[in-house]
This record gives C-alpha cells, structure tokens and sequence, in this order.
C-alpha cells in the first residue's frame, strides 16, 4: 500500500511539472505569435493551453486517488485516476477537430508572417520542450504504470507533431508555401484521432473492469494450476482500478485440507498471481476441496507378499511399501517396492514421506508419525489415516479403511 501511494505521488509531481513548464510555453507562443502575426503559432498556443487543463485533471485524478478509503468508496479512490484518463481522451479528440477546423481555416485565407525568425525560434523551442515533457511524462508514467499520465504523455507526443506542423509552416511562408501549413494539420489530425479513440477505447473498459490483458490470465492459470496441493483454476477475475489491481481466484484443492493449509495455499496462490501482475492491492483466494476418484494408498509392509502381506509399524525403517489403487472403494491394482530410504542414517522418515510424493501417493496409512515426515504429507495434501492395533495384514486392512480416522498431529 505504502509503494502504491509513494508511486501515485510520483504521478502527482510530474504531472504538476508539466502543467507549469505548459503554462510557461502557452504564454511564450501566445506572445510571439500575437506580435509576428503567426495565426498558427497562436493557435499552437491555444492548444497548449487545453494541454493544461489536460495535465490539471491528471493532477487532480492522481491526488484523489491518494485519499484513503471513505465509508462508501470502500474500494478507494484509484478509479478517480481513469477517469482523468478519459476526460483526457476526450481532450485528444476536440484537440483533432480543432486543428482540422483551422487547416482549413487557413487553405481559404493564408497569412503572411512578420519577424518569421523569431517565430520560427518559437516554434522549434516548442517542438524540443513538448517532446521533452512527453518523454518524462512516459517515463514516469511506465514507472508507476498510471494509464492517465500515460495519455497524457501520448498527449504530448502528439502535440510534437502540432508543433512541428507549425514549423513547416513558417518554413513553407518563408519559401512562399503557407499550404504546407494545412496539408501537414490534416495528417496529424487523423493520427490525433486514433490515438484519442484508442485512449477513450481503454479508459472506458477500464472504468467497466474489463481485463484487456488476456495473455497474464493465462500465464496466472498454468503457474497456480502447477502449485502443488491444486487440483484445477476454476475462476480467475481481475479488474484495474487506477493504478491498483484487485482479483479473485478459485481453485479446487487436491483432496480436503484444514484451515491453516488453506491459509498457506491462499499465501502461496497470491505470491503467484503478484510474480505477474504489478501493483496487485488485493487477491481474493477461495479454496474449495476437490474429490479424489482415483486413491493411491501407501502401507508400510516387512515383506514383498501381495495384499497377504504383514504390517510394518515404521515409516522410514520399513523395507517395503505397497502401493494400493482404489476407485470407489474397490481395488484396481496394487504393486509392492522398496523403501529407497530404509538404509539411510539419518532423515529416513522425511526421505520416505518425499519417496511417497513421487509416487503420487494421496493416502498413507501408518502406525505414528514423527513430525518432519507429518509435515512433508500435510504440506503435499497427503491424507494420514492411522493403524488400527488389531491388524496384520493389507487386505484386511483395506477393508477397514472407511473405519479408520484421520491422523491430524505428529503421534511421535
């Protein structure tokens, strides 16, 4: 929250820059273009001065999407911040109709200039400052990722061309070619136009909590769907508000789990989503517990003799583990391995608990647990069903299995 507000005062600062270096320009071509007679420098002037009510309302958007939530805007003000964007927006287009009106204003009277080198002088000064704006403007805007400054620093870029057009004009009066001055306004117009459709284009879907950014939903989807202890991504939502996200994700877990693995998954599915998106206020996870068709049951077990085989009482000190498939609570194959980490010296419970990972074991039946091997089929979703005292062997045990209750605690 604190990098948030830190970043929307950066966009506050630069955009309260820009509206005094716009005031400054739109008085030093106003008065130029008034004594040189140049009707298309005042008219840059003039557009210059729309240029500062632009940046105003982004001053304006930004700083009120610093206030801290009210009772009805429990969701903050950021969305202050599109709106700015598409007041700006709207700027580009009547900026577009404006310099239309005067190209062809000045096909039908063109206009002689007087001191053309200081106009000119004015004119490019113009051109190298709005750029530089513009590029600061982008930049700082890339940097906080604010959609307003952002068009705004489109703006500004296209106001270049503007300028640049009014260069060629003084140029083209001074060859004695004024029309350059309105062939070159046309041109700029549709681009200005476009850019202007475009920026309304996505401040208003913004304003609807549309996602325009199909491909990070995507990525988002395969790298939760690879978490282990999630089964699938039923759901995933995001919506931009100014320069926050907030987002809602479902996921169906791998079989049932309590509330603090719930916790951890929700912790670790919002760490994901944040690798992808940046400045992601909030993320709603919901967990809800998938249903196993398919069991996968580990028994410890002494010795390699199918389901007559004989119970072993330890984890990591049993020689061989049998490896039981069931669909609705009927066997549809078994096979019988040795425990990889019986020999070890040390970890021989953990290591064995990481060998039932691997072999997509979901369901482990032992007699008691120590807590590093607890933890690592807790963490994994791993169901822990405890040994009845009475049993010798895997088929008898097997159909005891609704009977048996669930291991929640290290019991060693």
């Amino acid at each position: 929250m604190v990098a948030v507000k830190e970043k929307l005062q950066l966009g506050a600062k630069a955009s309260r820059n820009s509206t005094i270096a716009l005031l400054f320009l739109a008085a030093t071509k106003g008065t130029v273009g008034f004594y040189s007679g140049s009707s298309s420098l005042i008219a840059d002037a003039i557009h210059t001065s729309m240029d500062i009510f632009t940046s105003l309302a982004v001053w304006i958007g930004l700083r009120l999407s610093l206030k801290s939530s009210g009772e009805q805007f429990h969701y903050g003000y950021y969305k202050a911040e599109n709106l700015a964007a598409l007041f700006v927006s709207v700027l580009i287009l009547l900026s577009g109709v404006e310099l239309v009106r005067g190209a062809l204003e000045n096909i039908k009277d063109p206009v002689k200039l007087e001191y053309q080198e200081l106009a000119l002088g004015a004119a490019v000064f113009s051109v190298i400052t709005i750029y530089a704006l513009s590029q600061y403007k982008f930049k700082i805007g890339k940097q906080i990722d604010s959609q307003a400054l952002i068009a705004d620093a489109t703006h500004s870029y296209t106001d270049v061309f503007s300028s640049m057009v009014v260069v060629v004009a003084i140029i083209g009066s001074m060859l004695g070619m004024p029309w350059l001055d309105s062939a070159g306004v046309l041109v700029i117009s549709l681009i200005i136009f476009k850019l202007g459709i475009t920026t309304a284009k996505e401040s208003a879907l913004t304003l609807m909590d549309a996602w325009l950014d199909r491909d990070s939903i995507e990525l988002i989807r395969y790298s939760v769907e690879h978490i282990p202890g999630v089964n699938k991504v039923d759901a995933i939502r995001l919506r931009r508000s100014g320069l926050v996200v907030f987002g809602e994700v479902q996921v169906e877990s791998a079989g049932e789990c309590d509330l603090k693995r719930v916790e951890m998954l929700s912790v670790e599915i919002e760490d994901t989503v944040k690798d992808h998106i940046t400045n992601l206020e909030h993320i709603s996870v919901d967990v809800k517990p998938g249903k196993i068709s398919m069991l996968r049951i580990a028994i410890p077990v002494v010795g390699p003799d199918g389901l007559q085989s004989k119970l072993s009482l330890h984890i990591g000190k049993t020689p061989y583990y049998i490896f039981v498939d069931m669909e609705e609570n009927k066997i549809k194959g078994w096979n019988i391995a040795k425990n990889p980490a019986a020999d070890l010296d040390r970890k021989r419970g953990v290591k064995t608990a990481e060998y039932l990972e691997e072999q997509g074991v979901n369901v482990v039946i032992v007699k008691d647990i120590g807590e590093g091997p607890f933890h690592k089929f807790h963490d994994s979703f791993i169901r822990i069903l405890g040994m009845p005292d009475d049993v010798e062997d895997v088929e008898t045990l097997i159909g005891m299995i609704p009977e048996l209750s669930v291991i929640s605690s290290p019991t060693e």
